[in-house]
């Protein structure tokens, strides 16, 4: 199989499927590819610059960065096993987990570093989509200016902007990687490049499963822009490839390449599925003729919302939730006819402009795995899922617009002055979007404007509140959510712990006591309630809670740390030594353990060892009163035992 290229001569008669003149009609050499690479990175980093001075949110952030102690005490030997070896929030992405790792050690776990972090994988993963399209189509500018759709299209916000995210551009940085060398591999540049698109690929599923389909997109480039499929009419135009005995000889041998790769998606399918299920993350709830409905309007949504990049939101809710607005038979019907004709005008003209049938099937199948034909999570959609499979369009319409373009002024002047608008109007409306990220509040806020009747938009912002140290705020959001919506476990344990912190605890028992009978096996809310309880001496029963949080999560540090204190305050004091050692041993930041154990020595007359815990916590915490009074005591009582 033949391997090069020859770019045809361009049809002077109308629109064609060649690698015809750039957008502006001109090609340059490297230089310009390079001037054109770094722009792309500037403007992405300039658009994305505000996002350093954000903080974390308190949506998912918690769980990934924040209170995730693996992560805070940052790279080393034990915290890379377990992001190898374990399942956390019904996800396996070690990759991810050891890129926040190597932030904390570089920037100290500040939260402008994970930000930072997140821009230059973005700017260099629409270097990288530049790169590979150029060399893949031989036309510089209109592979820019895809790159450039990619890079600063608002529907892509969600992905870079949130720190919890970093799974997405990190897996799309390797994901890039492996279409660049298999495209050198392609064309030309040896078996090299395709096993290390192969090694790239593993690495970008190893920060998310998300790019199970990219052979699949390898197989399209294969047809267009890189001409490697005989076809029974011979080739594409556009394409060069040699005549081969048959069809089917030739696509076989393409698919018998990309063999290693399907595996490799293949069995990278099947673990994420597995940690989804066990996770809990896959809803049982929705009947699938449903979810095939949903997945019709959403595929054309997101064609809308590209179009129109208006009222996007973090959450969509999914219509077959109580109280959701239903899809509408209207609806499905209008959606599945733009699929259907965009479908049909792609299949019969494959020939005459195959970038549009190699665009559209880009997206209709990168985007399968988040489409809900498996429903993972409550909502119906979500930004952050069109970061990969809309580069398929920006590749269909970047290519069929500048065809279809008449040649003069229309192609020389208006066609580079649009797109040079459209670029800038895109930057714009991300860069305004980028601001509803700065903080959770006005993130939810800006939600609860686009859906203001829903309930879940009222739980987020009061978990917002409730995140900022805002309980009384928090309180009516949630009350809210509650009174209009079904009830449930969390909201009912968000909506206790607001009310426990605004000093309402009458209330927040009753909460707490709801929470757990609609979900007994959740571990904070046992050990919250546990807290209120110690507070009102109900001392057995907090041990309980305590007790049974640590047995749905023996990696619960508080739930060990506030047994500590229990065990100390009823004289249990071998039990409090062992479990403020263990939580000092999860997260070393509870210091508070430090009073505990030494409280526990002293009651067992270990007056040395409790006066050394003492110590010791005053130098990790020198304006820690309370410590420096029971080192007082305990050096007395130390002094009246000796005499």
């Amino acid at each position: 199989m033949s391997r090069r290229r020859s770019p045809p001569a361009a049809s002077p008669d109308g629109p064609s499927a060649s690698l015809s003149p750039s957008l502006l009609g001109i090609e340059g050499g490297r230089g310009r590819k390079w001037i054109l690479a770094i722009l792309l990175a500037v403007a992405s980093v300039a658009v994305y610059a505000p996002t350093w001075w954000y903080g974390t949110l308190s949506y998912d952030d918690p769980t990934y960065v924040i209170d995730n102690v693996h992560v805070t005490s940052g790279l080393s030997g034990q915290n890379v096993v377990w992001s190898f070896t374990s399942i956390y929030d019904a996800n396996w992405i070690p990759l991810t987990w050891i890129s926040f790792m190597l932030d904390v050690d570089l920037y100290g776990g500040r939260p402008s570093g994970f930000h930072v972090t997140n821009t230059l994988l973005h700017a260099a993963c629409a270097v990288l989509l530049f790169l590979a399209l150029a060399r893949a189509t031989g036309n510089d500018l209109r592979s820019a200016f895809v790159a450039a759709l990619f890079a600063l299209h608002p529907l892509h916000v969600e992905s870079v902007a949130w720190i919890s995210e970093r799974k997405d551009v990190l897996s799309l940085f390797f994901g890039l990687l492996a279409l660049w060398t298999y495209v050198r591999s392609a064309i030309g540049g040896g078996r090299l490049n395709l096993v290390l698109s192969f090694f790239f690929l593993a690495l970008s599923l190893m920060a998310k499963q998300t790019l199970v389909t990219l052979p699949f997109v390898f197989l399209l480039l294969d047809l267009w822009p890189l001409g490697r499929w005989q076809l029974a009419r011979g080739p594409l135009p556009g394409a060069e490839a040699p005549a081969l005995p048959s069809q089917s000889a030739s696509i076989w041998r393409l698919v018998v390449e990309k063999l290693p790769f399907f595996g490799l998606s293949a069995g990278f399918s099947v673990v994420a599925a597995s940690v989804q299920a066990r996770g809990g993350a896959i809803q049982q709830a929705f009947p699938f003729s449903l979810r095939c409905m949903n997945a019709v309007v959403v595929y054309a949504t997101y064609l809308e919302k590209t179009l129109i990049p208006i009222d996007l939101a973090i959450y969509y809710p999914h219509p077959g939730f109580a109280l959701s607005l239903p899809l509408g038979v209207a609806r499905v019907i209008v959606s599945g006819l733009v699929l259907l004709v965009v479908s049909t005008v792609a299949v019969l003209f494959l020939r005459r402009i195959p970038y549009l049938f190699v665009g559209w099937c880009w997206y209709l199948g990168t985007l399968v795995p988040m489409i809900g034909f498996v429903q993972i999570g409550t909502q119906q959609m979500a930004d952050r899922y069109t970061y990969f499979p809309l580069i398929g369009i920006f590749l269909a319409v970047t290519w069929l617009v500048a065809d279809w373009t008449p040649a003069g002024v229309w192609r020389a002047r208006v066609l580079p002055g649009g797109a040079a608008i459209l670029v800038i109007a895109l930057g714009i409306t991300s860069f305004h979007q980028i601001g509803c990220w700065r903080d959770t509040i006005t993130l939810f806020r800006h939600a609860l404007a686009l859906a203001p009747d829903h309930p879940n938009s009222h739980e987020h912002l009061g978990g917002a509140y409730l995140y900022a140290g805002m309980p009384e705020k928090a309180i009516p959001e949630l009350q809210t959510a509650l009174r209009t919506g079904p009830s449930y476990g969390l909201l009912q344990y968000e909506l206790a712990n607001a009310l426990d912190k605004a000093g309402r605890g009458n209330e927040a028992f009753a909460h707490y006591q709801a929470a757990l009978a609609l979900e007994e096996t959740s571990a904070k809310p046992h050990n919250d309630f546990a807290v209120l309880l110690m507070s009102r001496h109900e001392d057995a029963e907090a041990r309980r809670h305590l007790e049974r949080a640590i047995e749905l999560d023996p990696a619960l540090a508080n739930a060990h740390a506030n047994l500590s204190l229990l065990c100390a305050k009823t004289h249990d004091y071998p039990r409090a030594i062992a479990e403020g050692e263990r939580a000092l041993a999860l997260d070393p930041k509870l210091i508070d353990c430090h009073h505990y154990i030494a409280v526990a020595l002293r009651g067992e007359g270990r007056y040395d060892e409790a006066i050394g815990r003492l110590e010791r916590l005053i130098q990790l915490a020198p304006d820690y009163q309370v410590a420096r009074k029971e080192l007082e005591v305990t050096r007395a009582m130390q002094q009246r035992q000796r005499r």
